[in-house]
């Protein structure tokens, strides 16, 4: 079976359009509900800001009340806060997160989770794109409900704190006009942090825009203009986290791995194969490995599951802490990392200046067929690129998991140049 509907993180594509459209979506909820519930059972769902979301919410609720389900809705709240409350409730058989993360606000998209609150395995998804192509037959009608349980995922990432006091700490907090506006702020004023909101007015359409963990200027500006010890920054679901020092310069993922990893000692490492090469040799002088999966988080999961490593994430700032977690949480990890800068008296600066990160550059091009990228006349050229940089670096080829596009990285001194290169040779080559 295929499961060409889902990409790296769910299903995801323009709103309106399949299979985002009217019949997609219901589709979808039709699927899901078949596949995760008995008539009568609850399957929760939630949603991030953009526009879309509450229609989209509505259409695939019908789709799931069509097949018996009984559907409770708890509103705008982070994916990893809608997975948290998916494994808190027993009466909970699923989990529904309408949002397109840290794409633009055109897009959308349906992440599910397991009663476990974990993404869903590939054969899952295999089952569910089935269903929504092959169609499933009507089972009753469910009920839809509203319920307010934000406040349960709020206490939980304040005890994750575990005593730690932010008193005295100035931190700026970018909720990229998603659906941790709001959250955020209360979470790092409950410990005791005078908190610099910005990026927490959403309107439907700013969500990711010029801020957030997708682009950290303003979060830089705010932070040294403002004298803040920190910044924070989220995507537009709250999955992924970026950290800005008390200097204006940006922490990404592997960065806060880095300092988890170490300064938690959580040992060994889980990333994909983004993360910078630097950071891995970072973390060997300190005894770490490090090990690679394909790009996504829930691969990364499902490594940490079967390594029993304590740490795993990705260069974009997904960090997945499998010990307090199901799934990538860009609030947790920041309260995570404040509790390591409080309890090792350094400041994140001096964390990240031990981290030495070699040039990196990404290119991406626009591709219909992702298929032509495994091409023999690619992979030859990548390889024999890859060669002539005699172990000084590295290339990365790979299809976008949520839009049509390849992106190109590299890894190596003159990264931007090489990168440019390599991209439009192969846009050549798959012409």
């Amino acid at each position: 079976m295929s499961r060409e509907l889902f990409g790296t993180d769910g299903v995801r594509a323009i709103a309106g359009q399949y299979p985002l459209d009217d019949a997609g979506a219901t589709a979808i909820g039709r699927a899901v509900g078949t596949q995760f519930a008995e008539p009568g059972q609850q399957i929760v769902i939630a949603c991030d800001t953009r526009e879309s979301s509450t229609l989209l919410v509505e259409i695939i609720s019908n789709g799931m009340r069509q097949v018996g389900v009984n559907v409770v809705f708890i509103g705008v709240i982070p994916t990893p806060g809608l997975a948290y409350i998916t494994a808190q409730h027993s009466e909970f058989v699923a989990g529904v997160m309408i949002t397109a993360s840290h794409n633009p606000y055109e897009y959308n998209g349906v992440k599910v989770f397991s009663p476990a609150g974990g993404k869903l395995p590939d054969a899952a998804e295999e089952r569910l794109n089935h269903d929504i192509e092959a169609g499933v037959p009507d089972r009753g009608q469910g009920s839809f409900e509203k319920r307010n349980l934000t406040g349960q995922y709020e206490d939980f990432l304040i005890a994750s704190a575990q005593g730690t006091r932010l008193d005295g700490k100035k931190i700026a907090v970018d909720t990229a006009n998603g659906a941790a506006s709001g959250i955020g702020q209360r979470i790092f004023e409950s410990l005791g942090a005078k908190v610099v909101a910005i990026g927490n007015t959403p309107d439907g359409r700013n969500i990711n825009v010029l801020c957030g963990a997708t682009d950290t200027t303003a979060l830089c500006r705010t932070v040294t203009e403002q004298g803040c010890h920190y910044g924070i920054a989220v995507d537009g679901d709250a999955d992924r986290i970026m950290m800005v020092d008390e200097q204006g310069r940006e922490c990404n993922g592997d960065h806060l791995m880095y300092l988890l990893a170490v300064g938690n000692g959580y040992g060994n490492v889980v990333a994909t194969v983004m993360t910078n090469l630097g950071a891995e040799q970072s973390m060997a002088t300190k005894g770490i490995a490090l090990e690679r999966t394909a790009v996504g988080d829930r691969y990364v999961l499902e490594r940490l599951n079967e390594t029993g490593y304590h740490i795993g994430g990705e260069q974009s700032g997904h960090i997945i802490l499998p010990d307090i977690t199901t799934t990538g949480d860009g609030l947790l990890s920041a309260v995570q990392t404040l509790r390591v800068l409080t309890d090792s008296e350094k400041s994140l600066a001096t964390w990240r200046d031990e981290v030495t990160i070699l040039p990196q550059a990404l290119v991406n091009f626009h591709i219909e067929d992702k298929t032509r990228l495994n091409s023999p006349e690619v992979t030859a050229y990548v390889q024999a690129e890859t060669a002539a940089l005699d172990g000084a670096g590295r290339i990365l080829v790979r299809p976008s998991g949520t839009e049509p596009l390849a992106r190109v990285m590299v890894e190596a001194p003159d990264a931007q140049e090489k990168a440019e290169t390599i991209a439009s040779h192969i846009q050549e080559l798959v012409r």
